[in-house]
């Protein structure tokens, strides 16, 4: 229903007022050309001619695709690629994408001769179009892999002239234009490796991939109408714009420029300017380096397809870029009107390829207030700690900023939190929010949990320049600027190129107490030493009375039948059951009752001391610590509460959110309705998922690193880096210079990858 919504909507509302579907000011498709490549003797081969439906929103995509076609074709062989978007004479008020009758107009853009292909720009090749191109056809008028999907064709464009003519294309729908063509027996069929969708990709088998479900396509053109899931693909698409990154590939430049480019040249001649920002835009890679440019009213005139080589051309020019644009008010027709979205998409791609380029944008929209985005390197500064009153989260923040320190070379700086969290909320409420006076040279913040993080969102706010580093199942919505989440996977979140997961929370086995031994020195003598971790109840698990005393009288039999000694240490959770879990116990086992601030909490020594150790397993913290000893260790876990209404809702809602609904094509359906409510729901932490650990203890079990209490305590454990490898993600996504080398960073993405697998 969502999706019904706004194609309505869309159909409704004039172009004229749409930042994503602009007004059809084109008569003709626009072409690029990839011509025969220095050093290859042209083929006497006709050229290859590829019509491409595309608009703005998917400009990554159109880049992606005309990349993938230079990367496979014949260098000896001339390439054609037209560009179908914004033409006149459609009624595309109601369709799914902006380009979705095009492709029926191509034998007239043809003059009705010869052969084309057509694509969507969710595709990418695998080999050259050629081979496609080239494909016999017999007596048919068109191919594709079935009579009723024609995102990839290859046109006869001759025989399709009656079936697909002039002035039907504009007048049809599109089934009703493919019912013509089956009906006048004008289909054939193509090999199904030219339209291998999604999980139907078969490396060294498909020759094109077809990213067709809307809600997964990597490149995430329409955060606003859909919220993304990963693709089945992995890494294909995003690989593909890497290596187009290195090679700095752009289809449209300063050479060969937009036919709608000159008039924009002529008016940049008139600006006081005029004459800095000609020399900028003309000058190739030996053009003078500037230490700050400052750009206004340049980029609301630059066409869309200019955008990429403009922005290009100013990174490469400048050590720092400032750049402001106020998007034109509906009265001047909306020509060149481009959402936020759109400008930070071609911010990010320009840096990604001058990436030392330290960048501003103010972007303001008609009748609405600006907003200030930056990128590029983050300013020489401190990394600020935000502490609050819960050990497990504190944990966190410290082992990532100090992982991150140590990769850049910065200094930490802790704050401590002295509110509550209903006191934030209460003093928010009337525009006094609490927060702590960051020193004027902190340029990343690291927080973990609710309240950190909220606090770390707010600061980021009052001062946009700031980097944020958030952990935690509650850190909050992953955004698209200045941010990066570190979570588990086992949370069930939907899936953020700024959300990194691990497998488990990133404490380092760092501990706010450290015991010493001499207090509990009767355990550290004994020749084999067994500890237990103890949590206790929260919201998902349940300790109860029996529960402890049942706890207490196993780990002190099983301490008994393997000699060891047994100390046992309780949390804060634990309190309510000390007495049943001590009463449990044998003469010789050791308790530790936690108290707040207590020097003598031997936390720490147990992890670092015990030669066997067992842990409840309700907590992701204590988990981890348990894993970063780098020895097997037991878990006894927790019974589940019953869950409640809001649990079963929550349950139903993240169940709901990623279930699939087919076509008759066998395509996954777009988001919409209850799934696309349910999702966004997810994707702004209105819903949380069930907080579940089995999937985490079976991850731990897979890994070797734990087993379950009454089984033997594993030996083959295989530690991997997770903090390292992930902090280095978190650097790289912050634009935060690292001093670590990147063959080292390699190395344990590499032992992590193969530890997942």
């Amino acid at each position: 229903m969502a999706l019904l919504s706004q194609r309505i909507v869309r159909g409704l509302v004039p172009a004229r007022f749409s930042a994503d579907r602009p007004p059809a000011r084109r008569t003709s498709p626009d072409r690029i050309v990839l011509g025969v490549r220095d050093g290859h003797r042209p083929s006497e081969k006709p050229p290859v001619r590829i019509f491409l439906g595309t608009e703005r929103g998917q400009f990554r995509a159109e880049r992606i695709f005309i990349w993938s076609v230079e990367k496979y074709r014949d260098p000896s062989r001339i390439y054609e690629i037209y560009l179908l978007r914004d033409l006149k004479g459609f009624r595309r008020g109601f369709w799914l994408t902006g380009f979705t009758n095009y492709r029926f107009a191509i034998p007239e853009f043809a003059s009705f001769k010869g052969r084309a292909i057509y694509n969507d720009a969710d595709q990418i090749y695998l080999t050259d179009p050629a081979e496609l191109f080239d494909t016999p056809m017999d007596k048919a008028g068109f191919l594709s892999i079935n009579d009723r999907d024609t995102s990839v064709m290859l046109i006869d464009c001759e025989r399709m002239a009656e079936a697909w003519n002039a002035h039907d294309v504009r007048r049809l729908s599109r089934k009703a234009l493919e019912a013509r063509a089956r009906q006048a027996g004008l289909w054939g069929d193509l090999d199904d490796g030219w339209n291998a969708r999604d999980s139907e990709y078969r490396p060294g088998r498909s020759h094109l991939v077809h990213f067709t479900t809307l809600h997964t396509q990597p490149w995430r053109p329409f955060p606003e109408q859909f919220v993304y899931f990963d693709n089945p693909t992995g890494d294909l698409w995003p690989a593909m714009e890497r290596e187009a990154n290195q090679a700095g590939f752009l289809p449209v430049s300063a050479t060969r420029p937009s036919r709608e480019w000159g008039a924009v040249h002529m008016s940049l001649s008139a600006r006081p300017d005029g004459q800095l920002l000609q020399d900028v835009l003309a000058a190739g890679d030996s053009g003078d380096q500037h230490k700050r440019l400052v750009i206004e009213g340049l980029m609301e005139q630059v066409p869309d397809q200019d955008v990429p080589w403009v922005l290009e051309r100013l990174f490469r020019s400048t050590e720092q870029l400032e750049i402001s644009i106020r998007e034109p008010g509906f009265h001047s027709g909306g020509r060149y009107r481009r959402s936020r979205w759109f400008w930070l998409q071609q911010f990010r791609q320009a840096g990604r390829i001058h990436p030392h380029t330290r960048w501003i944008l103010n972007h303001a929209r008609p009748m609405g207030r600006s907003r200030i985005l930056h990128g590029g390197p983050v300013a020489e500064g401190s990394i600020a700690v935000l502490l609050h009153r819960k050990p497990g989260h504190n944990q966190q923040a410290r082992a990532n900023a100090a992982e991150l320190a140590r990769q850049t070379g910065r200094t930490v700086r802790e704050y401590r939190l002295e509110f509550s969290e209903a006191a934030f909320v209460l003093r928010g409420l009337v525009g006094l929010t609490p927060l702590p006076a960051l020193d004027s040279d902190t340029a990343v913040v690291v927080a973990g949990g609710w309240l950190p993080s909220r606090t770390a969102g707010i600061l980021a706010r009052r001062r946009p320049n700031l980097r944020l580093v958030l952990a935690g199942r509650k850190a909050g919505r992953a955004r698209d600027d200045g941010g990066v989440i570190i979570q588990c996977r086992h949370f069930g979140l939907p899936p953020h190129p700024r959300r990194l997961l691990t497998d488990l929370p990133l404490n380092a086995g760092q501990s706010e107490t450290s015991a010493d031994p001499v207090q509990w020195q009767e355990w550290v003598n004994a020749n084999r030493r067994a500890a237990v971790l103890v949590g206790g109840s929260s919201r998902s698990h349940r300790l109860g009375k029996e529960q402890a005393g049942l706890l207490a009288r196993q780990i002190s039999a099983w301490a008994g039948a393997n000699n060891a000694r047994l100390l046992v240490v309780a949390s804060r959770r634990t309190q309510p059951v000390i007495k049943a879990l001590a009463e449990g116990l044998g003469e010789q086992d050791l308790l530790y009752a936690w108290q707040a601030n207590d020097p003598h909490n031997p936390y720490a020594l147990a992890l670092e001391q015990a030669h066997d150790l067992i842990v409840t397993g309700e907590s992701e913290s204590m988990l981890a610590d348990a894993a970063s000893r780098g020895r097997g260790f037991l878990i006894w876990p927790l019974p589940e509460r019953a869950a409640g209404p809001w649990r079963r809702f929550s349950t139903w809602a993240a169940e709901r959110a990623r279930r699939p609904r087919f076509n008759r094509r066998g395509s996954i359906r777009p988001q919409q309705g209850l799934t696309y409510l349910c999702a966004r729901a997810l994707e702004r932490n209105w819903i949380l998922p069930p907080r579940r650990l089995e999937p985490l203890h079976e991850i731990l079990y897979t890994r070797g690193l734990a087993a379950p209490f009454g089984e033997t305590t594993p030996t083959a454990f295989k530690q991997t880096d997770e903090l390292q490898t992930t902090v280095a993600q978190a650097a790289r996504l912050l634009e935060v210079e690292s001093l670590e080398p990147e063959s080292n960073v390699s190395q344990s993405r590499s032992t992590h990858e193969q530890s997942n697998h």
